[in-house]
């Protein structure tokens, strides 16, 4: 049977607090003062104010610490993790193909689902599949190509338009000019 673990277990944390903090001297912060003190010193002034001693920089010399209850310095490291994630924007790559025999109908459909990934702020994959005897035409296959891009609105090229074997390949985003 695995053993339970409380909500206040501090082993599954990586935090150094109280008798973990393995330096002999270290640096206390706090609002009105910043001093460096013996280890001992310091946890012992945390336990006289009810509070732990929370080790912020190990890697410093001598190591930072801070004397703070450990449940508010979780809950804050949690909220700033959260306004963090908050604030990244994250963008797709979507991937679109075609055949350089594609119907007007098509291309308009296709074209649309682009630049509507385009608005969202997506990337968008090109990839025009070149089958049989289409691959020895490749200039009707570019002339097919930007036809296609044609129809796409306010966008600029990623990675150009490449051959990769059989398929043409480029990278759109949109345009930084409005």
């Amino acid at each position: 049977m695995k053993p339970r673990f409380g909500p206040k277990d501090i082993s599954r944390n990586n935090s150094l607090i109280n008798e973990k903090i393995r330096a002999s001297k270290v640096r206390v912060v706090d609002d009105n003062f910043n001093v460096i003190m013996n280890l001992n010193e310091a946890i012992a002034k945390a336990k006289n104010e009810g509070l732990d001693l929370i080790c912020i920089t190990p890697n410093a010399n001598p190591p930072v610490c801070k004397i703070m209850d450990f449940g508010k310095y979780l809950y804050q490291q949690k909220k700033k993790k959260k306004e963090s994630a908050k604030n990244q924007t994250v963008t797709e790559l979507k991937e679109i193909q075609f055949r350089p025999t594609i119907d007007i109908g098509d291309i308009k459909v296709k074209t649309k689902r682009i630049n509507e990934f385009l608005a969202q702020g997506h990337k968008v994959k090109l990839i025009m599949q070149v089958r049989g005897r289409e691959q020895g035409m490749k200039d009707f296959c570019y002339q097919k190509y930007e036809n296609f891009v044609g129809f796409i609105d306010k966008f600029e090229y990623d990675t150009n338009p490449k051959w990769q074997g059989n398929k043409v390949l480029a990278i759109l985003k949109k345009s930084s000019i409005i």
